[in-house]
């Protein structure tokens, strides 16, 4: 196992059945990157890679034998995209090609239509009126911040409330707190029509992660005009920059706890800063749009093996 992507190679050549007719191979994420390679070049197919942050952020880290392997593979590769920019030059930097910026598309219109009133949503999902919600939508894995954020709110008290939605071995971190006295409230994993309820009914979206490429949850936030509060890693700061949110100095309980605290005494402000991430994911992470985008690229790829097949 230690060369996954040959495995994942195999069993897709192993049966060409399923994608007889393919145009293109299109690879996301470093190890299923690296397996579109090893498609790509026993196919003759041209080859896409999508890169989307802890794969090309930490993986090569962790799997330093493999940077090489990676880096051919981004050179071998005819289009090459990232979800944000940061990525872009990170690309750049561990490979020296320069790809294309294609940020996450989000449904806005779906997201739309489940979304609720923030009264409607409280009581669809069980809290109450009089509560600050800080909400937490993800993994709950130490990397994600979890404990900063469930420290933070221990430490503000009444009338904040953390709601985590999500799975992993932080659920539950800080019920046992003497301190915890109905501020933690963690709901487990959610469809996504239970996910946009419950953006409806907080105040502010938190997720003072470690590491990140581009979180589909900030957003989604975005489309709902839900305030956020968010580390500074990744594609974040491009996504908040311009005054489209706040981005913490550093992932910390004190940090998160500043910037909770100066979200409530400045609510204005934040909610003009949440009208601005709508304006602009509405703008440039439409998925329809972005999806139409995809596709000028494929054919810009396609062409000119088109081209070389009729002149030959």
């Amino acid at each position: 196992m230690a060369r996954p992507d040959r495995l994942i190679a195999q069993a897709a050549l192993r049966y060409p059945q399923v994608w007889a007719g393919a145009g293109l191979v299109h690879g996301h994420f470093a190890v299923e990157a690296l397996a579109a390679a090893h498609v790509a070049r026993r196919t003759g197919l041209p080859l896409a890679l999508t890169f989307h942050g802890s794969d090309i952020n930490t993986w090569p880290q962790d799997h330093p034998d493999r940077v090489a392997d990676l880096a051919a593979a981004v050179r071998q590769a005819d289009l090459v995209t990232a979800v944000s920019r940061a990525l872009v030059e990170r690309i750049h930097s561990l490979t020296g090609v320069e790809a294309q910026h294609l940020p996450i598309g989000s449904n806005h219109h779906r997201i739309i239509d489940d979304a609720l009133t923030r009264q409607a949503a409280r009581r669809a999902v069980g809290i109450a009126e009089d509560r600050v919600v800080v909400l937490f939508v993800g993994n709950l894995l130490r990397p994600k911040g979890v404990r900063e954020l469930a420290d933070a709110i221990m430490g503000l008290g009444h009338p904040f409330l953390a709601v985590f939605v999500g799975e992993g071995p932080e659920s539950g971190y800080g019920s046992n707190h003497p301190r915890m006295g109905g501020l933690l409230e963690y709901r487990g994993q959610r469809d996504h029509t239970d996910v946009v309820r419950f953006m409806s009914a907080a105040d502010v979206l938190v997720l003072p992660s470690y590491g990140e490429g581009l979180p589909t949850v900030l957003v989604e936030a975005g489309t709902l005009g839900l305030p956020v509060i968010a580390s500074a890693v990744g594609g974040i700061p491009d996504l908040l920059g311009d005054g489209r949110g706040t981005v913490l100095p550093d992932v910390s309980a004190e940090a998160v706890a500043r910037a909770v605290t100066h979200f409530i005494e400045h609510r204005n402000e934040a909610q003009t800063a949440a009208d601005r991430l709508q304006r602009y994911v509405r703008e440039e992470h439409d998925v329809d749009r972005n999806a139409a985008r995809l596709l000028d690229m494929y054919r810009a790829v396609l062409r000119p093996r088109r081209n070389g097949a009729t002149e030959r």
